[in-house]
């Protein structure tokens, strides 16, 4: 492996991370004078919708006019909003960037406003009526689907002055959530630790869990017990903003006449609950799958009990470090079975700086894509040279090629794929990776650190997210009963779960139970069991690929190129996978029992 680049060796300011693995925003504005140009033009046209109110159902040409120009204005849209919260991201106490993206927000908010006459307004005519002008006007057959989807909704779209005042309460909606980041992301200070060596450690969002997969005991328990210092203390604030945003959820439900937030969540998309109910039900019928892997994880480990910062711990001494270039070989050489063109695109991306490689001060920590459709697919990620970055970086990859066949082959009104399928090309990529490295691999304790680190993914993904989907549950159907969570409650329900899903041989100790309160996709609305779902998915995705070749690989770069162009349960079953049906959780479950014994043995 090649020397470990320096921006790995600690966290350095933005000014100091080199420019080569900095992603390429320029390419989507060279200047700020360029954003604040095409700012003024959404503003223009979003004036010009306006005058389109009255008239746009005359007649079949003022109706696709209205359409058109819709989508020309959230084509712009897109780009201020992604180039604002690149920037914000890279460095969440640069104030300049925090302001364009808030006025991006709130420019969104006001043209969602101004739009909100277009779905009542097609309600009010006959379906017939807009069938005939489909058949008349060519133009109009693109948005077909568009318009069904609506009436779908019908039952669920206000009257116009209704939807107006939605529109206009987004702006409002979004602070708890956008207050959550700024105090997550930017507000809170981490204590510093000191290792066996003596060198003194900054915990951050970016390295907390990379700190818990160290092999000395005492380093992880200290780093595990001060990241939630900070937690601790504004537990209370934390639980006031995910109560908010629970309340926000469930005047939209209520208001749009859901049953419930879960039911609108789905209803979106036209997922049924039952996909919701049954992933719940098949992973808790299962559960002793992982608490049988926490067991043989305790004992490899000679642990009499587990406690929460010992979960992320290797069961091999032996750790690699990989440089980000022999990354981007890996990565690469192990995408093979999905063909050159897919390669290239991977290679494209590398060649392009898709990718904001390294963590800097300020830069929002995990890891994304973005990107919007006249844009590149972008990459944020904060790789520190560990085995994890490594799958970390196919998995965004993955997300920024779906995007990338998306737009090349969608109109843009459907280009913005569901996200009950944005982590299906995520995880068919970590397959791929992780089969590449397991015949790659030179030892049998080679084969143990990919063994383990694939079971790691079953854990996290598999199971803690249905975990975090369960409690997600719970929290809306308590918050819809009683009107109001509190810190303490959140946490003793927390603890209830982490002991149904881990088991009599792990310690709970008390700052696992602020966990809750470190989770950001608890304000994305029933968004975590499709990390879960998409899994499954991914899983029977590429066992077709490695089973099949050419023929499996060619619908699953169909599958990459529907965007949102039919429901994705449908998109799901034209590509061989239905998941209203138990099968594909069953199956991955069963290959995680599997993957079990061989690490057995």
């Amino acid at each position: 492996m090649k020397k470990k680049n320096k921006e790995n060796n600690k966290i350095l300011l933005r000014k100091n991370i080199s420019q080569e693995y900095r992603w390429d925003v320029k390419s989507l504005y060279d200047s700020i004078d360029n954003w604040e140009n095409d700012f003024l033009k959404a503003e223009k046209l979003r004036n010009e919708l306006i005058k389109y109110k009255d008239s746009f159902l005359l007649d079949d040409k003022s109706f696709l006019q209205c359409l058109l120009l819709k989508d020309e204005v959230s084509k712009i849209m897109q780009n201020l909003l992604t180039y604002a919260h690149m920037r914000k991201d890279e460095d969440n106490q640069n104030e300049k960037y925090q302001s364009i993206y808030y006025r991006s927000t709130n420019l969104l908010t006001k043209i969602e406003d101004n739009i909100a006459f277009i779905q009542p307004g097609i309600l009010s005519l006959k379906y017939k009526t807009l069938r005939e002008w489909i058949n008349k006007n060519n133009k109009l057959k693109l948005y077909k689907h568009y318009i069904e989807d609506i009436y779908r909704k019908k039952s669920h779209i206000l009257r116009p002055n209704e939807e107006k005042i939605i529109a206009q309460a987004g702006e409002m909606a979004m602070v708890p959530e956008n207050t959550y980041d700024l105090l997550s992301n930017a507000d809170l200070r981490f204590p510093k630790v000191k290792d066996k060596e003596g060198n003194i450690i900054t915990i951050s969002q970016s390295n907390f869990v990379s700190l818990l997969r160290n092999r000395d005991r005492q380093l992880r328990k200290k780093v595990y017990k001060k990241y939630y210092q900070p937690y601790k203390q504004h537990r209370n604030t934390f639980a006031a903003l995910l109560g908010g945003n629970l309340k926000k959820d469930r005047f939209f439900s209520h208001t749009r006449k859901y049953r419930n937030s879960l039911e609108a969540a789905l209803f979106e998309d036209n997922i049924p609950v039952s996909v919701y109910d049954n992933l719940l039900r098949i992973v808790h019928e299962n559960i002793e799958l992982l608490h049988n892997y926490i067991m043989i994880k305790k004992d490899y480990l000679n642990l009499k009990k587990l406690h929460m910062y010992d979960m992320y711990v290797p069961l091999t001494e032996k750790t690699v470090q990989i440089d980000y270039l022999d990354a981007q070989d890996i990565v690469i050489k192990s995408l093979s079975p999905m063909g050159n063109e897919y390669q290239s695109i991977v290679k494209k991306g590398f060649n392009e700086k898709w990718i904001d490689v390294y963590e800097n001060r300020g830069k929002t920590s995990g890891a994304y894509s973005t990107g919007s459709y006249q844009s590149k697919p972008f990459i944020l990620m904060n790789y520190h040279g560990t085995i994890e970055d490594v799958y970390t970086l196919s998995h965004e990859l993955g997300h920024s090629l779906h995007s990338y066949y998306t737009n090349k082959r969608q109109p843009f009104i459907y280009s913005n794929y569901p996200i009950f399928l944005a982590e299906i090309a995520s995880t068919t990529n970590e397959v791929l990776l992780t089969n590449y490295l397991l015949n790659k691999a030179a030892s049998q304790n080679d084969k143990l650190i990919i063994l383990n680190h694939f079971l790691e993914q079953f854990r996290t993904t598999l199971f803690r997210q249905t975990m975090f989907a369960e409690y997600e549950k719970i929290l809306h159907e308590y918050e819809a009963s009683s009107g109001s969570i509190t810190a303490e409650w959140c946490s003793e329900k927390y603890s209830d779960l982490i002991r149904c899903y881990y088991g009599e041989n792990v310690i709970i100790d008390d700052e696992i139970k602020l966990e809750w309160a470190r989770i950001p996709h608890f304000y994305y609305n029933y968004y975590v069991y499709q990390y879960a779902t998409g899994f499954a998915a991914a899983i029977a995705f590429s066992r077709m690929i490695l089973a099949d070749g050419n023929k499996a690989t060619e619908k699953y770069l169909e599958f990459l190129s529907k965007g949102s162009s039919d429901y994705p349960i449908d998109i799901l079953k034209k590509s061989g996978i239905d998941m209203t049906k138990v099968n594909p959780i069953s199956e991955a479950i069963k290959l995680f029992s599997e993957l079990l014994t061989q690490l057995k043995k």
